[in-house]
């Protein structure tokens, strides 16, 4: 997989099947979609291109507005699923201004188009004027075909970006990497924090993921952490460090069987299952012989994980 960050660096050259959306997450219905882009594209022996942006729109129209995955997860995920190339376009608010004439016009001169696939609430360009109508008007002038694919559902449960999040935001991570079909992830540099856990006997990282990061709610939760290609099984708390009077939201994970400084290095945490709530406790001994009870707990809950499956229930 070839990836870009313009659409200018594409090359017009073999006829092309195209998707494009803003795939926060890439959840099942998303990977569903990308995987009959690039199956027909396949069948054909066409190009296949996936084209989605970072940040996601909402964050940018929409101040405060969070996502579940940045460039570098976003692009993770996707070329599991192996498309020939991957655009990955800066979304700004100058970006918002591009009608959707315009954008559709920019791709067209460096991609020999021959379909678009897209989700049934698709639109892009100023206003989201460029909806499914104005692609296939677009297509009939163009030649090009439009293929529209229905939203997913898994069980009774429509497959959205806005429903992860939610799940995620509420500590459901488990329930979130069902609808994923992966364990939600997050990026972030490790700094200095206040290095009471060497002094617990427990020494954590302290992450400082994007501000437009969606955090699972405040909790203990057993997770895998991800520097320099390994992995570690992971104790994480997101919390506000009450047993000493903590008044910010903190992110720490502490990695099992770990040993080195992680500050300054950019690491990456999966969310595999919520263990319990923060608390205070009515001493410091007491909180000790609880992480002792964490870690136990999280080797037990990851020696029984697994990726999340990848079954898709038509709609």
């Amino acid at each position: 997989m070839h990836v870009f960050s313009d659409l200018a660096e594409l090359e017009r050259g073999r006829p092309t099947i195209l998707t494009i959306g803003a795939f926060d997450g890439v959840h099942r219905g998303h990977q569903y979609l990308i995987r009959q882009v690039i199956d027909r594209a396949r069948r054909l022996d066409y190009d296949s291109l996936v084209i989605t942006f970072d940040p996601r729109p909402q964050v940018v129209l929409r101040p405060g507005s969070t996502q579940l995955s940045d460039a570098a997860e976003k692009a993770r995920i996707i070329a599991a699923l192996a498309p020939d190339r991957l655009v990955i376009l800066p979304f700004t608010s100058s970006t918002a201004e591009i009608s959707a004439g315009n954008f559709l016009v920019s791709i067209l001169e460096r991609v020999n188009l021959n379909e678009v696939w897209v989700g049934a609430d698709f639109a892009f360009g100023h206003r989201r004027e460029g909806d499914i109508a104005f692609l296939i008007r677009s297509g009939q002038k163009s030649g090009f075909g439009v293929h529209v694919v229905a939203r997913q559902r898994l069980a009774s449960s429509e497959i959205s970006s806005t429903a992860v999040r939610e799940l995620v935001a509420a500590g459901d991570v488990a329930g979130a990497s069902i609808l994923l079909g992966h364990y939600p992830r997050l990026r972030g540099v490790v700094v200095r924090g206040a290095g009471r856990g060497v002094d617990l006997g427990f020494p954590t990282a302290n992450i400082r993921p994007a501000a437009t990061q969606v955090l699972p709610g405040i909790g203990i939760y057993a997770g895998r952490l991800f520097v320099d290609g390994k992995t570690y099984a992971a104790a994480i708390s997101v919390g506000y460090n009450v047993q000493f009077d903590g008044r910010q939201v903190s992110l720490e994970a502490y990695a099992l069987d770990f040993e080195g400084d992680l500050r300054d290095r950019e690491v990456g945490l999966d969310f595999v299952q919520r263990i319990r709530d923060e608390a205070r406790f009515e001493s410091v001994e007491a909180l000790v012989d609880q992480m002792h009870r964490d870690v136990d707990e999280v080797r037990v809950i990851l020696s029984r994980a697994d990726e999340p499956g990848e079954l898709i229930l038509p709609a």
